[in-house]
């Protein structure tokens, strides 16, 4: 394995905030990497920047109340006027997921294929952003100068339809990000990745290759799309009832391939899942999805049709609470009971922690009476990314100066990393960075770390006008965990004590000892405020963070526990 430099000074890097020498190229991480999701790159010279993918990051369950997780722009800030444009690959939400947040601060052209755009227009709907002359279309092949660059959209397999690699032309040579791909070489739809103008690049010269590392732990090739239709077939041949298939929205190539065998089997097909239906809508007026006008039955009129009748395509692959299937397997679809005689099949691999989910979801299919084994039934699930096979064919087709790994935990990057070294490149052309890292293409041909500019994360909460402050998921953690207490003392005009505290807690046990447990806190905010010098107790925050501490390790002391806790201070009613 290769390895990262030794450990960085966190903090930015002076100068950060000054655009780059002219001839440098500056490529600045703000998202993807130690991380799946909230990928985004921004490609800065001193002429201007784009940012290659804009996207966000799903919760965890550690993140509670928290709806999405998108970067935190603060690099682009003292170059506002810089920001020329986003470029995507492709339209998954960990790739334009955070678009909405980024267009209200900055709204420059957005490029994209056909299908991205359809989805990030739905997306910029949704959160009231208008798009009229923002969104602006490429297709396979086609070149966009953007400033001081020069982009192209060369297609790759994945799995959603349009997605594209981007050849980035600079002043000082050709940079390309892959993107999400695999190297399919019999797509459903046909789309082959565009490995002739691949090599094309690669003679004429790259220098650098940011490339997908979300499989690289897999040696064994890739499969192909195409293996799926074995498996949906078996399910289908094999299940009496209704088939219930879960599976991404995006997916439209899976979908097609159900939509096609339940036709062939004489099966009407019912989606089930708000964004499945809008993304076959989209795929549908695109062209890019086939589904004859009588196949299709709304879940309202489902019960008209005999069980062994009817395929349900739901969202819900990963045991998302609000989805199509959980809703289904609760009883909140009218006509949509399942039973005994029905299966259920998961067309998707589980997310890295949502593991426990997905066998919750399981099971309450499992009480229903519903199938859930997959004895007998082929491949139903086939993998959007490159395994390690394809990712080395990638690089040897390109064979640029330098490799840089991306997307992906930091054990991706490193295998990525190796895996370039044992292709044949030397460990100091293999880049392997952190959120933030700064990369610097020199004018002189030269690739060097430039520190660490200002990185982070904003947590969306969709009932809140603003993102939500990372100790405020701190604090819910401790309410969830541990409880609050409410220590009220009461102040007269000299800020002398009236009466004793009063204690009120939430989602804390009490101790049941001798004395009340309530009565010993109080005592012990009696005596802390008693002792406290008198500076302290004319300051109310000084004498709030007293009450706290004081109250925070008496309870660590008898409980062992670290409830949330909040001093208030009352001013007592004059007298009459």
């Amino acid at each position: 394995m290769i390895e990262l430099p030794p450990p960085r000074n966190t903090a930015p890097f002076a100068g950060w905030d000054q655009p780059p020498a002219a001839g440098d190229l500056r490529l600045v991480p703000i998202g993807g990497l130690g991380e799946f999701g909230m990928n985004a790159l921004a490609v800065h010279c001193a002429e201007g920047l784009v940012l290659i993918d804009c996207g966000q990051l799903f919760p965890s369950d550690d993140q509670p109340g928290i709806d999405r997780i998108v970067p935190d722009f603060a690099y682009l800030e003292p170059f506002a006027d810089q920001v020329l444009a986003v470029l995507l690959t492709h339209g998954h939400e960990d790739h334009i997921g955070a678009l909405p947040y980024f267009l209200r601060r900055w709204p420059v052209p957005v490029y994209g294929t056909a299908f991205t755009l359809g989805l990030v227009a739905g997306k910029c709907r949704e959160h009231d952003i208008a798009t009229e002359g923002i969104l602006r279309e490429v297709r396979d092949f086609d070149r966009r100068t953007v400033g001081p660059f020069e982009a192209e959209w060369i297609p790759v397999t994945h799995s959603i339809p349009d997605a594209c690699c981007i050849a980035l032309r600079f002043p000082g040579g050709i940079l390309v990000h892959s993107g999400d791909f695999k190297l399919d070489p019999t797509p459903t739809d046909g789309r082959l990745t565009g490995l002739t103008r691949l090599q094309a690049l690669g003679k004429e010269g790259v220098r650098m290759l940011l490339s997908d590392s979300t499989n690289v732990m897999q040696k064994e090739p890739t499969p192909s799309e195409a293996v799926c239709a074995t498996g949906l077939a078996d399910a289908l041949g094999s299940t009496q009832g209704r088939l219930v298939v879960a599976t991404f929205s995006s997916n439209i190539h899976r979908l097609q391939t159900l939509v096609d065998l339940a036709h062939e089997a004489g099966r009407r097909v019912c989606l089930v899942g708000r964004s499945l239906e809008r993304n076959v809508d989209l795929a549908r007026s695109l062209g890019r999805f086939k589904l004859p006008d009588d196949l299709l039955v709304k879940p309202a009129d489902a019960h008209k049709y005999e069980p062994g009748e009817l395929v349900l395509a739901c969202t819900g692959s990963q045991g998302e609470p609000q989805s199509g299937l959980m809703r289904i397997l609760r009883g909140e679809v009218k006509n949509l009971a399942l039973g005994p005689g029905d299966r259920l099949i998961l067309s998707a691999r589980p997310i890295p922690g949502n593991e426990v989910g997905v066998s919750r979801l399981l099971d309450m299919a499992a009480r229903l009476g519903v199938e859930t084994g997959l004895d007998g039934i082929g491949p139903i699930h086939a993998t959007g990314h490159g395994h390690r096979p394809d990712l080395r064919s990638f690089m040897e087709t390109l064979r640029p100066e330098h490799v840089v790994p991306v997307h992906g935990t930091f054990r991706n990057l490193q295998a990525h990393g190796a895996l370039a070294v044992d292709a044949g490149w030397s460990p100091e052309r293999v880049h392997l960075l952190d959120g933030g890292s700064c990369l610097v293409l020199g004018g002189d041909q030269s690739v060097r770390n430039f520190g660490q500019v200002p990185v982070g994360r904003c947590f969306i909460d969709e009932g809140v006008e603003h993102s939500v402050d990372a100790r405020i998921i701190h604090d819910r953690l401790i309410l969830q965990e541990d409880g609050v207490i409410f220590a009220t003392l009461m102040l007269d005009p000299d800020g002398e004590r009236v009466g004793v505290p009063s204690i009120l807690s939430r989602g804390f046990v009490m101790l049941s000892d001798d004395e009340p447990y309530g009565d010993l806190l109080g005592a012990a905010l009696t005596k802390a405020f008693d002792e406290a010098p008198a500076a302290v107790r004319k300051d109310r925050d000084a004498l709030k963070e007293l009450l706290r501490q004081t109250l925070r390790r008496i309870i660590r002391k008898t409980t062992q526990t670290r409830p949330l806790v909040v001093p208030v201070l009352l001013d007592a009613p004059a007298e009459v």
